[in-house]
């Protein structure tokens, strides 16, 4: 019998105005409390996060002012709005390459229902079309430029906190501002994160790279084709065991490398455990699958009990969809 029930809504609006704005208010009030979870002190000012945005993403400096002005932002949302050293959240997520002929991104993501915006925009901001699963209100999850770059992210296991962006806003700006993995890698060594995630990216060119960040750790980038909620070849963190990454991580290698497995076999697997958890009470459930195929342009979000919805930089309808885990 399910026990949770969320909508995911597809919407389309190239510059944020009246649909972002609506769902910022339908938002505001959770967004300030999980800000203030740890204290108001906790969080940096206004002119730290405007001086981190000026200094590693620049670009993105005229949007969070049009944010900004849009919502007639106080101190505290101007703050928010930033993504520097935001509150700590811990996510799960399983995300592979499938390289074979046609090569596409696939992931689950795994978190709390009631935390998820279940939001898939497709905007263009700067000049370059964006279809991506938003959070933080204006960062991303996952998704994919008009060019072919596909991005997933995935915990990194481990709960030490620096001074850096949440990943959602390094995410949205690899999406703007990037054409393939190259650039992407760049982004990912100079700008700072608060957290450690492993990011898998995709281009058009088929090169695919996943690279691991830390608060603490230079950025390490290898051309192994997932990743789950560790980082290293070993790493004994309570979360890795928590989250059974090692175990994800085993089938996902299994599936890659089998010579009967084909890539619709392979995206089937994401329906299954380990790489699926109905753990939602500890928000650890998998919320989507989203498929990302550059060659095409386009892609697929599966939920449970056969619901899929599919888009492209092409074809883009605006719908929403109920689901039941």
């Amino acid at each position: 019998m399910s026990t949770y029930s969320k909508a995911f809504i597809a919407i389309e609006e190239s510059y944020p105005d009246a649909k972002w704005l609506n769902f910022y208010h339908h938002v505001d009030d959770s967004y300030r409390q999980w800000f203030l979870k740890e204290g108001e002190l906790k969080r940096p000012s206004l002119l730290e996060c405007q001086a981190a945005l000026h200094t590693y993403m620049p670009k993105l400096v005229p949007m969070w002012q049009h944010l900004i002005q849009l919502t007639k932002a106080d101190d505290m949302l101007a703050r928010l709005l930033s993504c520097y050293c935001p509150t700590p959240t811990m996510t799960g997520c399983s995300q592979a390459v499938w390289t074979r002929y046609n090569p596409v991104l696939i992931r689950n993501y795994d978190y709390s229902p009631y935390l998820c915006e279940g939001r898939i925009l497709k905007s263009n901001w700067h000049g370059t079309a964006v279809i991506a699963s938003t959070d933080c209100l204006w960062g991303a999850l996952d998704g994919m430029n008009e060019h072919g770059l596909s991005v997933s992210i995935a915990f990194g296991g481990s709960d030490v906190v620096g001074e850096g962006f949440g990943i959602a806003l390094i995410v949205r700006y690899i999406l703007e501002f990037c054409k393939n993995t190259l650039e992407a890698v760049q982004v990912l060594r100079h700008v700072p994160v608060n957290m450690a995630f492993n990011v898998t990216l995709l281009d058009a060119y088929n090169d695919v790279v996943t690279v691991e960040i830390s608060p603490i750790e230079p950025a390490k980038v290898s051309a192994l084709p997932l990743a789950v909620n560790h980082q290293g070849d070993f790493d004994l963190s309570h979360y890795a065991m928590f989250s059974h990454s090692y175990e994800r991580k085993q089938m996902l290698l299994e599936g890659l490398y089998d010579p009967l497995m084909n890539v619709g076999s392979f995206a089937d697997s994401f329906e299954y455990a380990p790489l699926f958890s109905t753990d939602y009470a500890n928000a650890f459930g998998t919320l989507y699958t989203a498929i990302y195929n550059p060659l095409f342009r386009a892609m697929e979000y599966r939920w449970p009990y056969h619901v899929r919805m599919y888009q492209s930089f092409e074809v883009f309808i605006e719908q929403t969809l109920w689901v039941s885990y």
